[in-house]
């Protein structure tokens, strides 16, 4: 998706220096460098959607249909994205992983800050670890073993 894109604005623009949204020049960062950025972008935002993966295959334990294993993970998600906006639950935003998935814009300020990137991928490795684990040890328990 990111080369198609690419490509694209490459052959309706033309090839120049990274612009960020507001048409402010990404300072110091050449046409590698915005590639570079965008492909650590993408491999957070790949980090984030793993961990949603990690959320539906344990929900996917407790039920026959993937359908319904889908359908959970996105509701879990929406949830917990809910949660974070409102402010009386400030207390649950540093432990919701949803709170972390636009940690991407980050890469794209000046100064960089890291540490919601950070946070973010270390957020997102937990919940992994976690869901990933409980799938496995629910899975074990289910009567389809040999």
């Amino acid at each position: 998706m990111a080369a198609g894109g690419y490509v694209a604005g490459a052959i309706a623009f033309g090839l120049h220096d990274p612009l960020l949204i507001s048409k402010t020049a990404i300072v110091g960062t050449s046409i590698a460098g915005g590639l570079w950025l965008t492909f650590l972008a993408y491999l957070y935002v790949l980090f984030f959607a793993v961990c949603v993966l990690a959320l539906a295959m344990l929900i996917s334990t407790f039920t026959d249909s993937s359908l319904t294993a889908a359908i959970g993970a996105l509701v879990v998600v929406i949830v917990m994205t809910v949660l974070g906006s409102f402010s009386y639950f400030d207390f649950l935003k540093p432990y919701l992983f949803t709170s972390y998935g636009d940690g991407w814009q980050d890469l794209f300020t000046r100064p960089m800050v890291w540490t919601t990137i950070v946070k973010g991928i270390i957020t997102f490795g937990a919940y992994i670890t976690f869901f990933t684990s409980a799938a496995w040890l629910r899975f074990r328990r289910k009567d389809i073993l040999v």
